[in-house]
């Protein structure tokens, strides 16, 4: 072989060649970027639009339908989704992976900016932006202390906020519970009214008066200066003074009709840290920048601001933190890398039983590893928990090859070969074995990195780091390997702990060469069997439980609060503090952290309340179990909707996240609704209880526990939402000579407030806003004598043409590719996994029935299972395909590969065993096991066939006599490297550390699968090689010359 040729015969160029591959690799290392997924840039356009006082219906029909019919002829959409509330728009436009963002973005702008005319005028421009849908805050900054809303405030907006915001990669810093100053024109209505006077003449006023206005540039001499009219208002007090009108008893002024108030800003968001209120400052990152990175500097400034503001007597903390998680989790595979490689050289030492051979074999692993961050480096992937993965499920394959090239080598210096030609000869005999295998592997990685959708994009890293690393490691193996065998290995000196090893070994080899020669005497009988073991396990299939992703223990939730509609700031809290007391007498609550208002809708009547929870390790119950127990104390809680839900690691979560999101599309929502609320009572029928036995064993009396079922059930329908309308006359106000926009404008100032001017001070500038008095704003009686302007100058009773109706509206309406929709929410809970919800959901709308032109689809993650499973079936049989033409070139047969290939089925069956007896679900990640799987076991039916070709060719011996020969020759080698696999990715199986819940399933599969496969793999495939052979051979013999 010329790579072991030349590696052997120039020692110091291969030695500067891996020291050149183990110093890049390092520099790429400490150049690569830690998070806890790959990123997926999803291509998502949205558009904001604002029209104020505007109920759900009027901005469905003036505002999202035209900017839905501009944008849908777009190419390449896969959703449109829009949801429309009060006053607000929001247009959300998915488009499939390919598309090029930027390029969506600019002909959306092309097709809002063509319509902008149709819009409503009192419409605000639509806002196009971007979705950075992996821009949820990746920390909480906490600011409390014994200091007035404003004070504190002040603080967290001047102080801590642009301290944040100045840290390299944070992209936004959003503020909640915080009570900016503002200045209140508080206007009593009936002193209004006796002076003839509306709520828009002390607007009009307060802009005529409080001016800062340029007056250009003048020269003196060589100086030139500015020139600047200012007449703003410097206090409060001084605005109680603004002349608002003349009358012929004097001037009416401010304080004639109200007063000035130097206050703070409505209250619209609320949170708290346990017990003391503070204020949160949610930190989000540059988008495609990294998270532990940017976590890290943020948090060393908090740390400076603590200290800093320290002896002023104000806290700065963090609350909430993402990189926590992914650092444990990425260090914890970090560790299971380590882990494995050290046991996977333990098996080696304990087969080759040579320390000079297991030290040159374990090289390969540093070696491969460290050389692979250079093609992460290249590709910009990062370090996270999928490559990681990657390489820690590799670590057997990665060593693989070099024991195999090393085996061979140590059994022919045993022969007497002295080492440089032992390390030759051996090297090229082996070769085209391992090649192969690591072909055949390289094979199934390259279609898994090219499967379509979201999954593609997100196991393509861990596809392409394995590729690579089996690569590497196969170079390694024809050159480090030889070129260090050929200079330290000798032939060993048996000692008395080896001597007993090898003992085994023979024995062992001498039982496997007696099993291996009944069963090519009882072939048919054998191959019987194994179709037999195959179809019962096939059977078993029905018993597999799917999911899309396993629940990872984050040690961390959220319990989601909704209050009732129409319910102001003040009755949520008070719910949500409830709420709180209960939750804090888990044992297992580290603290929590309320927020209100902190969506993007700020809903008054929806709060959060995150849960954190003690460290993993210093739990005995997991998350799973403590969700469930606070969702039995907080189950029925008076005068509020509590769910329970886990904190969105995965990009796409949000306020209506939930692990089943059933979609009801169709034109009227009563009868979305309607059949929303019978699938709901299914989905409560559907719940399975524990036995009286079961309930007695588990020491439980009373009401049996719910073992499986839905609950947290919600819809995204709700209706019934108090509004006051003011219905106008439209002829009866024309004859006063009313408009409706000063109608609109006059009843937004005094109920809602507006605000008319800035004012200044302290550096900063604030607002200042005119608004009735808070008495005089709580029932819809008080919106009659308002006055409102009219044409002739003498301003007119609201009464005289318009009548306040007091009605109910839905609080949103939400659409999906251009049909309204109501979605079914739930979480699961117990065995029931979201395959069980896919098939029984979609059953009870069959059963239900849907009338025409009605339909249903799945979102959130139900959606992505799907979508991904035919995917990556798809991409198995690719992958299968694959694998066969590499072989058949390699093998230069058509039916060899055929014969390798069915090892597939029995390691599928110890990859199915193995899940029902470990209780794990099938899902994305056991689907890539699978995958791996068709790599890996083909391996040992290619040792084992190439050698049996070599015999039968080389030394001229008849089929059966080749295979009998072979069988034990490879058993060693065979049993090695499954071995080393094995224990390579047993510190994976085993479930330890954050996130094992999502690595565990992965490894059980392969684990079970190599076990299966290597024990049927000895008896199985040289049964069906020889049938076949036999077979082949009597065709020939037919039609043309027969071969030996």
């Amino acid at each position: 072989m010329i790579l072991s040729d030349i590696a052997v015969r120039r020692p110091v160029f291969t030695s500067m060649t891996m020291a050149a591959m183990i110093v890049f690799g390092w520099v790429s290392l400490t150049r690569l970027g830690v998070d806890l997924f790959p990123r997926v840039d999803f291509p998502v356009v949205t558009i904001v639009t604002y029209l104020p006082g505007a109920d759900p219906e009027t901005v469905e029909s003036r505002v999202t339908d035209p900017i839905e019919e501009a944008v849908n002829t777009i190419s390449a959409i896969k959703h449109l989704r829009s949801t429309s509330a009060d006053s607000y728009s929001m247009v959300t436009i998915e488009f499939e992976l390919e598309k090029n963002i930027d390029v969506a973005f600019q002909e959306v702008q092309a097709r809002i900016g063509s319509i902008r005319a149709e819009l409503p005028e009192d419409a605000e421009d639509p806002v196009v932006e971007k979705l950075d849908v992996d821009a949820q805050p990746i920390l909480t900054v906490l600011v409390s202390g014994d200091r007035s809303p404003r004070e504190l405030t002040r603080v967290a907006d001047r102080g801590v906020k642009e301290r944040l915001q100045r840290v390299k990669d944070v992209g936004s810093v959003k503020l909640v519970g915080s009570r900016d100053r503002k200045i209140w024109l508080w206007i009593d209505p009936f002193k209004l009214t006796s002076h003839a006077l509306t709520v828009q003449d002390v607007c009009h006023a307060l802009r005529r008066a409080h001016v800062e206005i340029p007056g250009g540039r003048m020269e003196s001499g060589p100086v030139e200066l500015s020139v600047k009219t200012k007449a703003e208002f410097a206090s409060a007090e001084e605005l109680n003074q603004l002349i608002v009108a003349r009358r012929e008893a004097g001037p009416v002024r401010l304080r004639d009709l109200g007063f000035a108030e130097d206050g703070l800003e409505e209250l619209r968001s609320y949170a708290q840290l346990d017990a003391q209120p503070c204020i949160a400052l949610l930190v989000r990152r540059q988008s495609g920048t990294n998270t532990v990175q940017v976590a890290r500097d943020v948090k060393a400034e908090v740390q400076r601001l603590a200290e800093e503001l320290k002896p002023e007597g104000i806290r700065v903390e963090i609350g909430q933190d993402m990189s926590t998680y992914i650092l444990r989790s990425v260090n914890e595979v970090k560790f299971h890398l380590l882990e494995g490689g050290g046991m996977a050289i333990v098996i080696v030492l304990l087969f080759l039983l040579n320390f000079r051979s297991t030290f040159i074999s374990s090289l390969v692993l540093p070696t491969s590893v460290i050389a692979t961050f250079m093609m992460m480096a290249a590709l910009g992937f990062t370090v996270n928990m999928m490559t990681l993965l990657g390489l820690t499920l590799a670590i057997g394959l990665l060593i693989d090859d070099a024991i195999v090239v090393q085996e061979n080598i140590m059994r022919h210096i045993e022969m007497g070969q002295p080492a440089r030609e032992a390390a030759l000869f051996a090297t090229g005999e082996i070769g085209l074995a391992v090649f192969a295998t690591t072909m055949s592997v390289v094979a199934v990685f390259i279609p898994v990195s090219y499967t379509e959708g979201i999954v593609g994009r997100f196991f393509r890293p861990f596809a392409l780091t394995v590729a690579f690393a089996v690569l590497v490691s196969m170079f390694v193996s024809f050159t480090l390997d030889p070129m260090l065998s050929s200079r330290i290995l000798r032939r060993p000196k048996k000692r008395y702990v080896f001597r007993v090893l090898e003992s085994l070994f023979g024995a062992l080899e001498r039982l496997y060469e007696r099993l291996l020669r009944f069963s090519l005497r009882a072939r048919l009988l054998v191959v019987l069997a194994a179709i037999g073991i195959f179809a019962f396990t096939g059977s078993l299939t029905k018993f597999l439980r799917f999911e899309f992703v396993p629940m990872e223990d984050a040690s961390e939730f959220n319990v989601m609060v909704r209050a009732p509609l129409g319910a102001s700031l003040e009755r949520t809290r008070g719910i949500m503090e409830r709420l709180r007391e209960v939750i804090r007498e888990v044992p297992e609550v580290k603290y929590t952290l309320c927020t209100i208002g902190s969506d993007e809708m700020k809903k008054v009547n929806e709060g959060k309340i995150y849960v954190r929870l003690t460290e993993k390790h210093e739990r005995k119950r997991g998350q799973k179990d403590v969700m469930e127990d606070v969702r039995a104390r907080v189950d029925g809680f008076p005068d509020a909707r509590v769910s329970v839900q886990m904190v969105p690691h995965v990009s796409g979560g949000g306020m209506k996240w939930a692990e089943v999101q059933f979609e009801l599309r169709g034109q009227d929502l009563n009868v979305l609704n309607d059949t929303a609320q019978k699938m709901l009572e299914r989905m409560r029928k559907a719940a399975e209880f524990e036995s009286a036995e079961e309930a007695a064993k588990n020491g439980r009396s009373g009401k049996p526990a719910l073992i499986a079922g839905y609950v947290d059930l919600d819809t995204t329908f709700e209706t019934g939402k108090p509004e006051i309308d003011v219905v106008v006359n439209r002829e009866r106000a024309a004859e006063l000579g009313v408009s409706a926009q000063a109608i609109g404008e006059t009843v937004r100032a005094a109920i809602g407030g507006v605000d008319v001017a800035k004012f200044r001070a302290e550096g900063d500038r604030y607002d200042i806003a005119v608004r009735f008095l808070e008495r005089y704003r709580d029932r819809p009686s008080v919106l009659d004598p308002l006055l409102v302007p009219a044409a002739d100058g003498i301003p007119k009773e609201l009464r005289s043409f318009a009548q306040v109706v007091r009605t109910e509206i839905p609080v949103e309406i939400n659409r999906y590719n251009r049909q309204r929709q109501v979605t079914v929410l739930a979480n699961l809970h117990g065995r029931k996994v979201l395959g069980d919800a896919t098939r029984e959901l979609e059953e009870y709308v069959r059963e239900i029935g849907l009338p025409r032109g009605y339909t249903y689809g799945w979102g959130g993650f139900g959606e992505e299972m799907q979508r991904a499973m035919p995917n990556l079936l798809f991409t198995m049989i690719l992958a299968t395909i694959v694998v066969y033409m590499v072989l058949a070139s390699q093998f230069d047969s058509f039916l060899q590969p055929f014969v390798i290939l069915l090892s597939l089925p029995l390691a599928f069956t110890g990859a199915l065993v193995a899940l029902l007896a470990t209780q794990l679900t099938v899902n994305i990640f056991t689907m890539i096991a699978f995958i791996f799987l068709l790599g890996l076991v083909t391996k040992n039916s290619i040792l084992l066939l190439d050698y049996t070709n070599t015999l039968r060719e080389r030394d001229g011996l008849a089929r059966d006599e080749a295979l009998s020969r072979a069988g034990p020759v490879r058993l060693r080698p065979i049993l090695m490297t499954t071995c080393a696999m094995i224990a390579g990715m047993l510190p994976v199986a085993l479930g330890a550390g954050e996130g094992a819940e999502t690595r565990q399933p992965m490894a059980v599969a392969i684990i079970g699968g190599l076990v299966s496969s290597t024990l049927l793999t000895l008896l199985v495939i040289p049964a069906i090689y020889s049938l076949l052979d036999q077979a082949k051979d009597g065709a020939i013999g037919r039609f043309g010359r027969r071969t030996r």
